[in-house]
């Protein structure tokens, strides 16, 4: 009984040790305090204001009217009517949209073909063509969406009125041309905007991202500075990696204690974007996710012989990070070594809960796979670490000893 007192004793110890010896980097670094509190806050702030109109408006779109008659009139009016587009310009020459369109004077074009309003009255089918630039997906979907939609107005506008001839009422009509009519609800983004989308998971990945950058930026200090085994003395003993680890573990999940509410409280409230979940869900859930993201910093950090690799580290890391997100393109879609990579990112399971908790309002139950996950990944970074951690150590202390030989 006695050994073991003692033991945690010398546990306790180290763990204050390690936790005061590790702030006191953090407070006087100035490159570490601007990434943790500068760079998470500001990042955040600087893109969610890039995003924050939500929705793309008014998108310009010529339209070429070669018919130039009522119904292509017609139909120009309803386009320009659409939330999405935008008309700024009618030609009837395709060269002169298209020189338009080259410059960048509008993002899409729309051409209304001769014999148009003659087709209709005939009974023919007539096509509207469009053009729209796929390298910019949200202007593309934009424009085809909004030709699409009034595409299907004005063909019902034009079977209603068939029937409302041969004396059909309007009701009829119009429940004989739509016999089942779909109803279509967005599911938590009701808004459709983007920054709702994608703030969220930028969230989870920017904590990632600036919790191995600071680490980084310390252990490749401390590795110039052959100082590891200074700070924290009793890495050497028995078990002594395991109070360090810890320590700092609890140390980095303090600070994002008071930086996670400023995001969600205050960045999100001021861009209108919804917190479906409570301030300790989100809390309990970030644990592991913060202390894997912290020993696996630990575990590269010890590789690092200059401040500057962290940052090196960051970008080579930071581009499969988003990538495997599930950010850019759904994880599904992976083939399958690139969905087993991705779940050794703590960041995967990390986003997924994130955004189902403040996103989807759900409750803690339906997150607890990913908050699995993250223990495990947690518990194979801190092996890793902690063997990592030890070789520092031993290497700086056993490189002293030749040196001063």
């Amino acid at each position: 009984m006695k050994k073991l007192f003692k033991t945690y004793y010398k546990a306790k110890i180290s763990f204050w040790n390690a936790f005061s010896t590790e702030w006191n980097a953090i407070k006087n670094d100035k490159a570490v305090i601007s990434t943790f509190f500068s760079v998470a806050i500001l990042i955040l702030v600087v893109y969610t204001y890039i995003y924050s109109n939500q929705v793309v408006k008014e998108v310009p779109v010529a339209v070429v009217n070669q018919d130039v008659s009522k119904m292509s009139r017609d139909y120009t009016a309803m386009l320009n009517a659409t939330e999405g587009t935008k008309v700024i310009s009618t030609y009837t020459d395709l060269q002169e949209a298209k020189v338009a369109y080259y410059s960048r004077k509008v993002q899409g074009i729309v051409i209304i073909p001769k014999d148009f309003e003659k087709n209709i009255r005939s009974g023919k089918q007539t096509n509207i063509t469009t053009f729209s630039d796929a390298s910019n997906m949200i202007f593309y979907k934009k424009v085809l969406g909004d030709v699409s939609v009034i595409n299907g107005y004005y063909s019902a506008g034009i079977a209603i009125k068939r029937q409302m001839a041969k004396g059909i009422s309007s009701d009829q009509a119009k429940q004989n041309y739509t016999p089942i009519q779909a109803i279509s609800t967005s599911l938590f983004n009701t808004s459709a905007g983007y920054a709702t989308y994608m703030i969220p998971m930028l969230t989870a990945l920017i904590v990632q991202l600036v919790l191995l950058m600071g680490i980084g930026i310390l252990g490749g200090s401390r590795r110039e500075d052959k100082s590891t085994h200074k700070n924290f003395p009793r890495l050497l003993h028995k078990g002594g990696t395991i109070p360090v680890l810890l320590a700092k573990a609890c140390l980095y999940t303090a600070i994002f204690i008071v930086i996670i509410p400023i995001q969600i409280g205050i960045v999100y409230t001021l861009f209108s974007i919804p917190v479906r979940s409570s301030l300790f869900a989100v809390y309990l859930f970030l644990v592991p996710y913060i202390f894997s993201v912290v020993f696996l910093g630990i575990a590269f950090s010890s590789f690092f012989k200059r401040r500057e690799d962290s940052i090196l580290f960051l970008v080579l890391l930071s581009i499969p990070s988003l990538m495997l997100s599930g950010l850019s393109f759904p994880k599904e879609g992976f083939s399958g070594i690139y969905q087993l990579i991705s779940t050794i990112i703590p960041s995967t399971p990390g986003i997924t809960g994130f955004v189902k908790l403040t996103q989807m309002e759900a409750s803690f139950v339906e997150v607890l796979n990913e908050w699995n996950h993250l223990w495990l990944l947690t518990f194979l970074y801190f092996i890793i670490a902690s063997i990592a951690l030890k070789m520092k150590s031993q290497n700086e202390k056993y490189n002293k000893r030749k040196v001063s030989y």
